[in-house]
């Protein structure tokens, strides 16, 4: 099967006339191999991985990994995960490979596993190097044209410039326009996801009620992301939850962890978590008891607009004009119009990315926009931040078409009531 990730990112680094990228960045490296190290997951300030893709089809990919997580390869694979590589560049991570090193006359490995390992070595080129920097020089000795090579942490670059002579640039713009539209296979993924999404959602609203508290609430949906094969966000699995006190909290609507629900409250529900890869990002609004009909009537100008800007999430038209003319033609009925949000802010993977310029998250990527594409996948929010009535929030996650978008999140925008 063809890769077309990789297709993608050598057409973009052949019209730039670029000699390949090195992707170091945990998202990046499993963009393009599909390698995930558990590491990844503690958020380290250094990467664990790095991936060469040069743009001569001609050359090998090269995947550089710690010598100790050649066995990850095969864990990988029987997980229905298999790693895209061509060759191995290994290297040594602390003292870890050192001891995986080590004779243990106790260790029997499979027939299966043996042979498979064996097959994976005949891909490692050179010696195991000290560190990922040594192992990506031995690479881009081997490999390498006159070209200049694109990077995605110049921290790598500035310390292998330091070893060799060849040109260098940023390449954070171009790996993000090619991740910016998606292949069918992770199409596919998203919508799968969008489906687990739904059910945390669903889940979360069967939690709230008066008395409910808000941290019995996150132990429950993060339990139960936990069961639908999620990872949680980290530190909780609500991004926005609780009650709001009529005023913005740095604290982004937190409900005081022994703080009981009180009918009346408002509860604002972002589930969000990892699943395979691809962040959850659902939004919805819950009121605890009946809701004035003022509030009610609120949230439905709200939804108005969110349906405005969904209807023209087609590819040629700029991100931030069509929330602009939904603002304009529709938030006037509002209490604050101008404390109404919409924002287009991600192509699929993590909460805030935009195919920007860096920094992407200023206000001027955000007045400016961009230009929507056929098959990517775009995050939708619609907050509004009034505080006469409260706040009626709402986002989902769309694929692009070639007409028009369809959501992957298929739960109701109406107002979730609580009784």
């Amino acid at each position: 099967m063809k890769n077309r990730k990789i297709e993608r990112l050598r057409s973009l680094l052949n019209q730039n006339e670029l000699g390949g990228i090195v992707l170091s960045n945990s998202d990046n490296v499993f963009y393009t191999s599909g390698y995930n190290n558990v590491m990844d997951g503690w958020q380290l300030p250094e990467p664990m991985s790095a991936v060469f893709v040069p743009a001569d089809s001609t050359k090998p990919i090269v995947l550089c990994i710690p010598e100790a997580s050649l066995i990850g390869i095969i864990v990988s694979e029987r997980e229905g995960h298999p790693i895209h590589y061509d060759k191995i560049s290994t290297f040594d991570l602390l003292n870890f490979c050192q001891t995986a090193r080590a004779h243990d006359a106790y260790m029997q490995l499979s027939e299966d596993i043996s042979s498979r390992l064996k097959e994976i070595s005949t891909d490692i080129i050179g010696e195991c190097q000290n560190n990922l920097v040594l192992s990506l020089e031995q690479v881009i000795d081997t490999y390498s044209s006159q070209k200049p090579i694109l990077f995605d942490d110049m921290r790598i670059a500035y310390r292998l410039s330091q070893k060799i002579d060849f040109n260098f640039e940023d390449g954070f713009e171009l790996v993000i326009e090619a991740r910016s539209v998606k292949t069918p296979e992770e199409i596919d993924l998203f919508r799968e996801s969008g489906k687990k999404a739904d059910r945390v959602m669903a889940h979360t609203v069967k939690q709230l009620g008066v008395g409910a508290k808000w941290c019995n609430i996150e132990k429950s949906v993060a339990h139960f992301m936990i069961d639908e094969g999620i990872d949680p966000l980290p530190t909780s699995p609500m991004l926005f939850g609780g009650s709001y006190d009529l005023a913005f909290r740095p604290d982004l609507f937190r409900t005081h962890f022994d703080s009981p629900f009180q009918e009346g409250q408002i509860a604002i529900l972002e589930t969000q978590g990892r699943y395979k890869n691809i962040w959850l990002d659902i939004n919805r609004t819950a009121y605890i008891g009946p809701p004035p009909k003022e509030y009610i009537e609120q949230h439905e100008i709200v939804k108005k607009c969110f349906l405005d800007v969904v209807n023209k999430l087609k590819p040629g038209n700029n991100s931030s004009e069509i929330c602009a003319q939904a603002k304009e033609e529709i938030s006037c009925s509002l209490d604050a119009p101008e404390k109404l949000l919409m924002i287009v802010h991600s192509i699929g993977h993590v909460p805030l990315e935009s195919p920007k310029i860096f920094p992407s998250t200023g206000l001027d990527s955000a007045l400016e926009g961009f230009e929507i594409k056929e098959n990517m996948i775009l995050s939708f929010d619609c907050l509004y931040f009034g505080s006469k009535l409260g706040p009626s929030h709402m986002e989902n996650v769309f694929v692009i078409s070639k007409n028009n978008s369809s959501s992957i999140y298929q739960y109701p925008l109406d107002l979730i009531e609580v009784q």
